[in-house]
């Protein structure tokens, strides 16, 4: 498991936040799409299998047309929301970028800004950033 930043990551790839996440903190995740689905998940533990919580999970998924913003918690999930469509196409590059505000996790997709999702479990108890895969991740940095 490696700290942030990470530059050129294997794939999937769990990386530990040792400061964890605070107001107007960003993460920032750049690479290109090589296949139909690539997900991030801001968690508060290490596993993926069975997951620890996630307070943020997006899906972007180029074929659907859609990016899937959620949360893990407890071994369930809670409800999607899927409006704004999908910037990212597949075999294309692409910057998220995810701000911590007071009361949302604020999503920027290529510089635009994309969606807000209200936080439904504390920012404060992220620790971990996993990708799967589905993407080359040229870099996770923390702003």
């Amino acid at each position: 498991m490696s700290q942030l930043p990470v530059y050129n990551p294997p794939s999937p790839f769990l990386g530990f936040m040792p400061a964890g996440l605070g107001l107007y903190r960003k993460v920032v995740i750049r690479g290109k799409m090589t296949h139909d689905q690539f997900n991030i998940n801001l968690q508060s533990g290490p596993n993926v299998n069975p997951r620890d919580d996630a307070p943020l999970h997006i899906s972007i998924r180029p074929r659907d047309q859609v990016i899937v913003r959620n949360t893990y918690q407890f071994r369930s999930w809670g409800i999607e929301e899927r409006h704004g469509g999908c910037p990212v196409q597949k075999r294309s590059y692409f910057d998220i970028q995810i701000t911590v505000k007071p009361d949302t996790y604020s999503i920027a997709v290529n510089g635009c800004h994309f969606a807000e999702f209200a936080h439904r479990q504390p920012y404060a108890s992220v620790r971990f950033v996993h990708i799967g895969e589905g993407a080359q991740v040229d870099a996770i940095v923390m702003e």
